[in-house]
């Protein structure tokens, strides 16, 4: 008996039964805490649209966050996302590669999108829902 309470009461193994019930409780729970708001929202997955290159193909890749002020923003954005990356691929998609690698293009673009986004979202939902847009990879292949 003495040799069970001396495994039990090991240091190692109290921390894997802590570990367990933590684990428990989050998988009962959801497994993820709750967002609050205000933000962000992932555009997942990355955007990835063809850019104008005749001599090649070339892509560009965005990953992007969508930065909300309220879950009922939130739930709009969520909501019509078909529409969100249909008009962000219509946007970005076409566009002269040497054009979206400069960095000072750049900050022009997602100023353009966001506009072009919150215009549409208001048009959807009758409000703008989408406060910012920040991208977080941009990439040209």
């Amino acid at each position: 008996m003495q040799a069970v309470i001396r495994s039990i009461a090991h240091p190692a193994l109290i921390l894997v039964l802590i570990l367990g019930l933590v684990t428990g409780a989050q998988a009962a729970g959801g497994g993820k805490p709750e967002k609050t708001y205000p933000g962000y929202l992932p555009l997942e997955p990355a955007l990835v649209v063809n850019l104008d290159n005749p001599r090649r193909p070339q892509y560009l890749q965005i990953q992007a966050q969508f930065y909300v002020e309220t879950a009922e923003d939130a739930a709009k954005l969520e909501k019509h996302m078909p529409v969100v990356r249909d008009r962000l691929i219509t946007f970005f998609g076409g566009r002269d590669p040497e054009t979206v690698q400069k960095a000072s293009e750049r900050e022009t673009l997602r100023s353009e999108a966001l506009a072009r986004l919150q215009q549409t979202m208001q048009e959807i939902t009758g409000s703008q829902a989408v406060s910012n847009l920040y991208f977080t990879g941009f990439i040209v292949q």
